[in-house]
């Protein structure tokens, strides 16, 4: 669970760079105007198990790309792709405390 109530998960719309918060669960970029960078918290804030779903829908022609924080890494590199311009994606990240994983996308 994630969010202000802890019985329910929350939701954040962007369409622009962000950094990812404790708050965050799921985070939907909509229709950015510019290329978007979903920065990742490092993962020794966050406790071993923490999940974000990170989606695009179809009307953001620009990239969106996962950036781990400093040199951490996500299944090995800094970087990773959601999805592909213009089409709907989307990646399922966890941390196991020292790097993030994915372990789901489309």
């Amino acid at each position: 669970m994630s969010g202000n109530d802890n019985i329910a998960f929350t939701i954040r719309v962007v369409a622009a760079t962000t950094t990812l918060t404790l708050n965050d669960y799921v985070l939907s970029v909509e229709a950015p105007a510019a290329n978007v960078t979903v920065n990742l918290p490092a993962v020794a804030t966050v406790p071993p198990g923490r999940t974000y779903i990170i989606k695009r829908d179809a009307t953001a022609t620009q990239t969106v790309t996962l950036d781990g924080a400093g040199s951490e890494t996500i299944n090995g590199a800094t970087t990773r792709a959601v999805g592909a311009a213009g089409t709907a994606g989307a990646c399922v990240i966890i941390s196991d405390g020292a790097e993030w994983h994915v372990i789901g996308s489309y």
